[in-house]
């Protein structure tokens, strides 16, 4: 609980340091370093400290060795499927198997460690930033940010961990938080709202451009609403967005969304963590059409329908001897499937590369480019877009009043959209048969952004699915209901212990 905090007290002012920039910083690379001695002083170093701030959204990818490259976070993100019934890799393996403990580490400690090392430069920023010598409007709109990373940072720790330690102020200003136990769920989640409701109030009603806007900060209250199963609550925050017209579903190829140029100016995207070379990069095509580190599963490949709209058990389109052809078009710019053409002019041969699943994530990567350890990748990776405020609005809405004509309005424009152009839903569908639909749609429409591990948590599903989930590897999956939280890092209990602190206690069932 408080080592990798501390930590942080002193490496932030290293990362800004490192994190140095001008005018447009989030749109730069990294200029002259500057002593933290002088900070806090001038708006330069509010800049510096916010930019320091938003490269946890790329945390761990500024590597040229693909062995450094931090699984689960920035455009790792991926592996956070692997956790479910859409995708395997050998690297959360235990986790997804159920052998999970407190000593497990990988995503299990650094979901707890990393968040909280965000959370502490976001406090050290609103604690020091009302001494810089600035402009009213542009300071309010600085703390927003911050405290829209804050509110995402805490939301993550609630949904994997539950009861979390809360804390509003840097930990060198605020001792007796050595001393806290784990606030209730319900607290963090409301503290969560607190952040994202200032923040969507004070940042600017504007398209994404790099900085958090006022769309992403009701996007994220949206999906707290949901987690909180307020459906009444999302499906008017999520209206709203609709209603302000400020972001639109992309019409230039569903493949280009996670691509350059493509992202540029996208009006679908609404929060991302942006990379740039040589300053800030990923070796997000290493990973996914090389290393064959992380695979799609075929439970998610066979659940793509055929163009006429039907599952491939009852649509004469469907060829087992073809089995790619005639599908929805999202599965071929989402999975590398075997026999296309990858890697500068190879054909994908899952077998000579050890992908023992049959395919390779396609998401986000230029499979095209012949890729080698060093390879730097720039596609940005995208946390939030309106195809998810879609889909979350057409699920609360349904979960409110059943299949009426928004919903049908909402999940269509996706199924509908250029590039995509796949069959409207059919009419009648009771509010059950909606579910099913707009669960199989945040499964196709969002696969492999990381999003399904939360969505089978809030469904609780996830004890029902996971165990019937076969992995390459030749394991089962299993599902103890105590996996529905994860233990804390034991070395924070251990810390928690050395100071005395007998109010902070390991996640029920994990003692």
């Amino acid at each position: 609980m408080k080592r990798c905090i501390r930590h942080i007290v002193l490496l932030l002012p290293v990362m800004i340091m490192l994190l140095s920039c001008g005018k447009n910083f989030l749109n730069r690379n990294p200029l002259d370093q500057q002593s933290s001695g002088t900070f806090w002083k001038t708006k330069a170093d509010a800049d510096q400290a916010l930019t320091a701030i938003y490269s946890y959204l790329i945390q761990g990818y500024n590597y040229t060795n693909a062995n450094n490259t931090g699984q689960g976070w920035g455009a790792g993100t991926p592996y956070w499927e692997t956790l479910t019934d859409n995708a395997y890799s050998g690297a959360f393996s235990n986790v997804a198997i159920g052998a999970i403990e407190s000593t497990t580490g990988t995503i299990q400690s650094d979901a707890y460690n990393i968040p909280y090392r965000a959370i502490e430069a976001c406090n050290k920023f609103l604690a020091n930033i009302t001494n810089v010598p600035m402009d009213a409007a542009v300071m309010n709109t600085y703390i927003a940010e911050v405290r829209f990373i804050r509110g995402y940072y805490y939301f993550l720790l609630a949904q994997v961990y539950g009861d979390v330690m809360l804390s509003f102020k840097p930990l060198d200003k605020d001792q007796g938080a050595y001393h806290l136990g784990r606030a209730p769920k319900a607290v963090v989640l409301d503290s969560v709202l607190s952040d994202l409701q200032y923040a969507a109030a004070n940042l600017p009603n504007t398209a994404y451009n790099g900085h958090v806007v006022r769309g992403a900060a009701l996007g994220y209250q949206t999906k707290v609403y949901l987690a909180m199963h307020n459906y009444q609550a999302a499906a008017a925050t999520a209206r709203t967005i609709m209603a302000e017209g400020k972001f639109s579903l992309y019409t230039g190829g569903y493949r280009n969304l996670f691509l350059k140029p493509g992202q540029n100016n996208n009006p679908e995207i609404m929060f991302s963590g942006r990379y740039q070379i040589p300053g800030a990069y990923s070796p997000a095509e290493y990973l996914y059409t090389y290393s064959a580190s992380f695979q799609p599963l075929s439970y998610l490949v066979n659940d793509y329908e055929c163009t006429d709209g039907q599952p491939i058990t009852t649509s004469p389109l469907y060829d087992p001897a073809h089995p790619y052809n005639n599908r929805d078009p999202r599965l071929a710019a989402t999975i590398l499937v075997p026999g296309v053409l990858y890697k500068g002019g190879l054909v994908f041969d899952p077998a000579a590369i050890g992908a023992s699943s049959g395919f390779l994530n396609k998401k986000g990567v230029d499979s095209t480019r012949a890729t080698v350890i060093g390879t730097q990748s720039d596609q940005d990776w995208v946390y939030l877009r309106y195809a998810d405020v879609l889909l979350m609005y057409a699920e609360a809405q349904n979960e409110i009043g059943g299949a009426d004509a928004t919903v049908y309005d909402a999940i269509n424009a996706i199924r509908n959209r250029p590039g995509v152009n796949m069959p409207a839903l059919p009419a009648g569908l009771s509010r059950d048969a909606m579910r099913t639909a707009i669960r199989h749609e945040r499964r196709i429409e969002l696969a492999l952004e990381g999003q399904r591990y939360f969505d089978l948590k809030r469904w609780q599903t996830d004890r029902i699915i996971l165990p019937t989930v076969k992995d390459p590897s030749g394991a089962m999956r299993t599902f103890p209901l105590r996996d529905t939280l994860w233990p804390v890092p034991q070395s924070e209990i251990d810390i928690a212990a050395s100071y005395g602190n007998t109010a902070f206690k390991q996640t029920p069932g994990w003692q």
